[in-house]
């Protein structure tokens, strides 16, 4: 009996010294213990190496008549899973497809409670309801919003979209719009997963009943114009081998982007419209820190984004780790709403996801990372447009890059100074600062090769940086003199390579302290269990040593 109570009490006292007691009294302890609030299915990461066939296209270019194009191509089946609608020519071209195709199989699956398409979506839904087509809202029990944007097409081909089916996400002719990036991807395997997860989103859908959810308002056909040029109105065709990679939240989006993050080598480009939570412990402070990290060691990173609110306060932090940020033209586009990533001119993530923990963690979003350098570099061709376009504050309002983007030792290196914050000041002098390797600056004065910029005006001036050895790194610095004043922009490094080495698919994978803190939260009954049962065995021997032999119960 003496070591049974010495037993005890020693246990007793290494549970208060471990904080073990005081918990389990604490009003804490009463609580349950802490649950995702969203519990979906679970697709896990999956890399399809296929030969197939792929279109790229981005808006407001040529996105209205791709999409038109694969709408109309359909045989058998449209299966839609979209956050919002509010554009009514394409709910006209359903109609023309209902009229010339009536065998067409469709079901529409449309984002619950979405902002900003609350009256829109409602409209849409009745209207595709009283055509004879199933409409489901999806579950909002399972994902704070279904943001995802993605359609398939005869169960062979899968087109992604960074946006909603808005009129300023696939605009008629001359019409203002924003910037997105779709791609269509033909392969039975890989739609295959796609329609695995439409077809899970659908089984747990709502269905549309106009008497409870209403019928909206009619869609309007009116639009802003623009004059932007449309470059890129012709879509890409490619065909051959690539990794194709599906994502979705709340799955595998941090995964992906996390992997596209950790990829890089050389180059880093993201074009996102906002980041929030960023200063919070969740996914994008990890995605902030992968960005970072990819700066210190060794990748030039740019990032185009919207100048808003919080945004702004990220494009300091970025700064100070010297990584330039330019704001999306809004002279051009209705606005910045796409979602992509490029990395080392051979992979590119299209997507829905947004940077904001509730996007990545809580959403239904979709996604696609392709490992192919002719895809990639259509991409990157839109977003250096962009990129030269941007407001550049952020840089004392010079901005600068070069062409190739990861240029080898037998091309000649075309540096660009983008200086169109400043024409209207009157631009004086303009000089780009090179400094090869760890040697000393040389400054070359500019101002004579000048070139028109995408508007029209002679705001963009040129040098040639000649041919360097292979691992050499060339660092530059645009200067601009408007006025009186100089305006130097941020030092950017230019890296020389002939080959990049190999892109892994290892995946990414996180674990937050909220998760560690929910993990023991829910061990803890366990633990007692375990206590408990000690105890009891060791105060059993202490007490009938003499049972050792006893046969046990079956």
């Amino acid at each position: 009996m003496k070591n049974h109570h010495k037993l005890v009490s020693l246990l007793m006292i290494t549970l208060m010294l471990s904080g073990f007691i005081p918990f389990l009294v604490s009003p804490v302890a009463s609580l349950d213990a802490p649950q995702n609030e969203f519990m979906p299915a679970a697709f896990t990461w999956q890399t399809f190496n296929k030969n197939m066939n792929v279109t790229t296209f981005v808006s407001p270019d040529g996105s209205r008549d791709q999409l038109w194009h694969f709408l109309n191509s359909a045989e058998e089946s449209i299966y839609v899973e979209i956050f919002g609608i509010n554009n009514p020519y394409i709910l006209d071209l359903i109609h023309e497809l209902h009229a010339t195709k009536p065998t067409l199989e469709m079901k529409f699956m449309i984002g619950w409670n979405s902002l900003g398409y609350y009256a829109p979506n409602d409209y849409v839904a009745n209207n595709l309801t009283l055509l004879g087509y199933p409409v489901r809202w999806t579950s909002d029990t399972e994902f704070s919003f279904a943001h995802q944007k993605f359609i398939i097409i005869d169960n062979k081909t899968t087109i992604v979209h960074s946006g909603n089916w808005a009129k300023t996400s696939f605009p008629e002719a001359g019409r203002d719009a924003n910037r997105e990036w779709s791609i269509a991807m033909t392969d039975t395997d890989v739609t295959a997963y796609y329609r695995s997860v439409f077809d899970y989103d659908w089984g747990n859908g709502v269905v549309y009943d106009a008497g409870t959810h209403g019928t909206g308002t009619a869609l309007t056909y009116t639009e802003s114009t623009s004059t932007y040029p449309r470059p890129f109105a012709t879509p890409g065709y490619f065909s051959g081998p690539m990794n194709v990679t599906p994502i979705f939240s709340p799955d595998t989006s941090l995964q992906g982007i996390l992997y596209c993050i950790n990829a890089a080598q050389a180059t880093l480009d993201i074009q996102i419209p906002y980041f929030t939570n960023w200063n919070d412990t969740g996914s994008v402070e990890s995605i902030l820190d992968a960005v970072i990290a990819a700066k210190e060691r060794g990748v030039t990173v740019r990032v185009i984004t919207e100048e808003d609110y919080d945004y702004e306060e990220v494009a300091h932090l970025l700064g100070e780790h010297k990584i330039p940020v330019v704001w999306q033209d809004s002279r051009w586009f209705a606005a910045n709403h796409n979602k992509g990533i490029i990395v080392d001119g051979r992979i590119v993530l299209i997507s829905s996801i947004n940077y904001s923990d509730n996007s990545i963690e809580d959403n239904r979003e979709a996604g696609v990372i392709i490992e192919h350098e002719g895809i990639a570099h259509w991409y990157q061709d839109v977003f250096d447009f962009d990129w030269g376009l941007g407001d550049c504050d952020e840089m004392d309002e010079v901005n600068v890059y070069w062409d190739p983007n990861i240029p080898n030792s037998s091309a000649a290196i075309n540096v660009t100074v983008y200086a169109h914050m400043l024409e209207g000041d009157g631009i004086t002098a303009v000089s780009l600062g090179v400094k090869i390797g760890s040697g000393s600056w040389s400054n070359y004065t500019i101002t004579a090769n000048i070139f028109p910029s995408a508007e029209g005006q002679d705001e963009n001036f040129f040098y040639v940086i000649p041919a360097q050895a292979d691992g050499t790194n060339i660092t530059v610095q645009a200067n601009v003199q408007a006025g009186d004043v100089w305006h130097v922009g941020e030092e950017m490094v230019i890296r020389v390579r002939n080959s990049i080495g190999s892109a892994t698919t290892t995946t990414t994978t996180t674990t937050t302290n909220d998760d560690l803190a929910q993990l023991i939260a829910q061990a803890i009954p366990y633990i007692l269990l375990a206590v408990v049962a000690a105890i009891g065995g060791l105060c059993y021997k202490q007490k009938s040593p003499s049972k050792k032999k006893s046969k046990k119960k079956r």
